[in-house]
């Protein structure tokens, strides 16, 4: 197994549209590498979208359209028709 990479964010603020491990790990508030892969796993963060490289080279990669669809996808369903209950203001 691979060792853990930090999630790291990007240098300039602007996510790229192909991400690595890493980027994907901080774009999806992920501590490093070995917990984006736990999240996949779990069906939380989708798997990745394709790979770069080739043979001990090849890195998984994610595209910033496919992470932000897995999200409206997962999370945005109903949004429009949802009751606030809770006062969410309190979990911040």
């Amino acid at each position: 197994m691979a060792r853990a990479l930090p999630a790291r964010f990007p240098p300039h603020g602007a996510w790229p549209e192909m991400m690595r491990a890493d980027l994907a790990a901080a774009f999806f508030d992920m501590k490093d590498t070995k917990h984006l892969a736990e999240a996949v796993t779990r069906g939380e963060i989708p798997p990745p979208c394709g790979t770069i490289g080739k043979g001990r080279q090849k890195e998984p990669i994610w595209t910033r359209g496919y992470c932000l669809a897995f999200i409206g996808s997962r999370y945005d369903g109903g949004a429009t028709g949802r009751v606030e209950t809770e006062d969410y203001a309190d979990l911040v």
